[in-house]
């Protein structure tokens, strides 16, 4: 007898745990579809990659709405992201010119979501253009950070790569040697003994006129001539043997270190980019395995088992 009303106990148990199961899924269901929401669409040019239907739609940190489908834009290209966005916020996303719709990482799961936000500059501009009509009140979109980061680079690379840093270095260093050349050649010397030949065959003539002239003073005139003289003299002498000198040829050298480490920096450019792309496929892959197995993340495989001891 008692058997049998611990049997009868147990069966209105289950009989009351599958009705309020029953109650609850139709509550749920129900709920979502008599939600008070509205349909918006956005469009990226962007892989969504980690983007579920489902996931959250954020304006500004705050709840308001989900990802309702993912699907190809009519146009073939574009990515469209079809959301249900709670009708409280609805006008106020679809309304105001400054939001834009873009796509965030919920922590290292590789999964996405939506987040909507007030954005300035170029990122009010980047929205991918429409070549046709939306079914839906569109919120516009702009890329992610690190797409920007990553087109930045990009853009800077190809900046630097289009400067002809070679040809500019051997301009300069061209110049340079030239400079040097003509500081270093014996008719600069030359030059200052005629021209101090030259000053001392005028203040012959000068002698000359003054007797000649009886009493006419042109000796300031000739003092002044080979003070120039040897002011002009002395300024080649410092730069051809003096600080001057040395400070122009080192001056050259510094240059051409310049262009060589211009050379070594595009180098360098261009290697940090092909480790950032590695890196965004580790972190795909990272991405992939973990939503494969997220227990890993948590667990990692048992140990091997000991081995038995050996017999004494």
């Amino acid at each position: 007898m008692a058997t049998e009303a611990r049997k009868l106990r147990v069966g209105i148990f289950v009989i009351v745990a599958i009705v309020i199961g029953l109650a609850a899924a139709i509550w749920l269901g129900a709920s979502r579809y008599l939600a008070d929401e509205t349909l918006a669409v956005s469009y990226f040019s962007e892989s969504v990659q980690g983007l579920e239907p489902g996931a959250a739609v954020k304006y500004r940190g705050v709840p308001a709405g989900r990802v309702d489908k993912i699907r190809i834009a009519p146009d073939g290209d574009l990515i469209e992201v079809l959301m249900s966005i709670n009708t409280s916020y609805a006008d106020l996303l679809v309304k105001d010119p400054t939001l834009r719709a873009q796509l965030q990482l919920s922590g290292i799961t590789g999964l996405r979501y939506v987040e909507i936000d007030r954005r300035t500059g170029d990122a009010l501009t980047s929205a991918p253009a429409l070549s046709f009509t939306p079914e839906y009140p569109l919120l516009p979109s702009t890329a992610s950070q690190f797409q920007a980061i990553q087109q930045a680079l990009e853009d800077i690379y190809k900046k630097v790569m289009s400067v002809d840093l070679e040809g500019i270095s051997g301009d300069i260093r061209a110049t340079l040697q030239a400079a040097d050349l003509v500081l270093r050649d014996e008719r600069v010397q030359k030059i200052l003994t005629n021209m101090s030949t030259l000053t001392d065959s005028a203040a012959r003539v000068t002698r000359n006129i003054e007797k000649a002239t009886a009493g006419v003073q042109l000796a300031p005139v000739v003092a002044d001539l080979r003070q120039a003289t040897g002011e002009a003299k002395a300024l080649l002498a410092d730069l051809r043997q003096g600080e001057s000198g040395r400070e122009l040829r080192g001056a050259v050298r510094e240059v051409d270190g310049l262009a060589r480490t211009g050379q070594t920096f595009v180098v360098d450019l261009q290697g940090l980019i092909e480790r950032l792309n590695r890196t965004t496929d580790n972190l795909q892959a990272l991405t992939d395995a973990l939503r494969q197995r997220p227990s890993s993340l948590l667990f990692s495989d048992p140990p091997a088992p000991r081995p038995a001891p050996a017999p004494r």
